[in-house]
C-alpha cells in the first residue's frame, strides 16, 4: 500500500496522451458550441471568437483543475498535478488555490490578451504605439516558441513538465495511486495501418474508374427486353414532358434520332462519359455527338 501523500512519477505517453485529450475535448465543446449558431446569419461567432474561447477554457477549467487539480485527459488516465515545492513541506502534495488561479491566467488569459491586442491598444489610445508593441510581442511570441521547443526536449530527456506552464507553476503530472504494469498491443496500430493503406488505395483508384459507362454497360446488358420494347411503342406525346434519363421535365431538350427526349445536361455528360451510350428506353445509339441535336416539333 502507499504511504499517505506519497506520489508516482507518471510516464511520459500518459503525459502526452493527456495533453492530446485536452485539446481534443476543446475542439469537441468548440464544435458542439457553434452547432447552436449553424443557421445564425450574423458574425457573431467570428466577433467574438477570442471570448468564446476563453469562456469554453473558463468553463472546462472551472470543472476540471479547479475541482480535482487535473485536466480532463488527466482524470482519464488517472493523473493529477502535483506541487514540487511541497515537497518535503508537509502540506498538501497537490495543487495549492494560487496555482490552479495562475494557471487559469497563462491558459485563458494570455490567450484573449494576444487575440485583443490590438483593441486593447485602441482601448487605452495607444494606437501610436501599436507597431513597436506589435514588434515586442512577436518578439516575445518568438522567445516563447523556442523556449517550449527546449522545455520539450527536456520533458523527452528526464520525462518532467511536459509544458513551460507546468516548469513556470512548479506542478507536474503523476500518479496519485501505484500502477500495473503497462500492457502494450500492437493489435489496434496494426488494423490502422491496414484501414489507412486501404484508403489510400481507395481514394488512388477510385478517381480511375469511369462509374457512369459501368452503369451504362450493365443497364445495356441487364435491362428486360420487354422495357425496351414499351419503350419502342411509347407515344411521341408522354415522351415530350419527360427526360429519357432522368424521367424529369426536360430542360433545354435534346434528341439523338429515336422518339424519345434528352435534358440537354443528361445526355452530354453520359455521351462524355460513355460513348457507347444509348437510349435507355430504345437502346438507340448516340454514334457522334453530331447525333445530339435540339428536338424539332412538327406543328403541322
Amino acid at each position: 500500500m502507499a504511504e499517505s501523500g506519497q506520489v508516482f512519477p507518471a510516464l511520459r505517453v500518459s503525459q502526452l496522451d493527456a495533453s492530446e485529450l485536452d485539446h481534443e475535448v476543446f475542439s469537441l465543446t468548440k464544435s458542439q458550441f457553434t452547432k447552436i449558431f449553424k443557421y445564425h446569419q450574423t458574425n457573431f461567432l467570428a466577433r467574438f471568437a477570442p471570448e468564446i474561447d476563453a469562456a469554453l477554457k473558463l468553463l472546462i477549467w472551472k470543472f476540471t483543475v479547479h475541482a480535482s487539480e487535473s485536466t480532463v485527459g488527466q482524470q482519464i488516465l488517472n493523473l493529477k498535478y502535483h506541487d514540487e515545492r511541497s515537497f518535503g513541506s508537509g502540506s498538501s502534495p497537490w495543487m495549492s488555490k494560487r496555482q490552479k488561479i495562475l494557471y487559469a491566467m497563462i491558459l485563458i488569459g494570455c490567450p484573449w490578451i494576444k487575440d485583443r491586442s490590438n483593441d486593447l491598444m485602441q482601448l487605452l489610445e495607444l494606437t501610436h504605439w501599436r507597431h513597436m508593441v506589435n514588434q515586442m510581442l512577436g518578439w516575445f511570441e518568438c522567445s516563447l516558441k523556442v523556449a517550449s521547443l527546449v522545455n520539450f526536449l527536456v520533458f523527452l530527456r528526464k520525462g518532467v513538465y511536459l509544458s513551460l506552464m507546468e516548469r513556470i507553476l512548479g506542478i507536474r503530472a503523476m500518479f496519485p495511486q501505484e500502477q500495473g504494469m503497462r500492457q502494450v498491443t500492437f493489435e489496434y496500430m496494426t488494423r490502422e495501418l491496414l484501414w489507412h493503406g486501404f484508403s489510400e488505395f481507395l481514394f488512388f483508384i477510385l478517381p480511375l474508374i469511369n462509374f457512369q459507362r459501368l452503369k451504362n454497360f450493365v443497364m445495356r446488358r441487364l435491362l428486360p427486353k420487354s422495357l425496351l420494347s414499351r419503350g419502342l411503342n411509347d407515344g411521341f406525346q408522354r415522351t415530350l414532358t419527360s427526360c429519357a434519363i432522368c424521367g424529369e421535365w426536360p430542360i433545354n431538350p435534346r434528341e439523338i434520332g429515336c422518339r424519345h427526349v434528352f435534358c440537354y445536361f443528361c445526355i452530354q455528360s453520359n455521351f462524355h462519359a460513355d460513348p457507347a451510350f444509348t437510349c435507355p428506353l430504345c437502346n438507340q445509339s448516340v454514334g457522334d455527338s453530331s447525333n445530339i441535336t435540339a428536338i424539332k416539333v412538327n406543328l403541322t
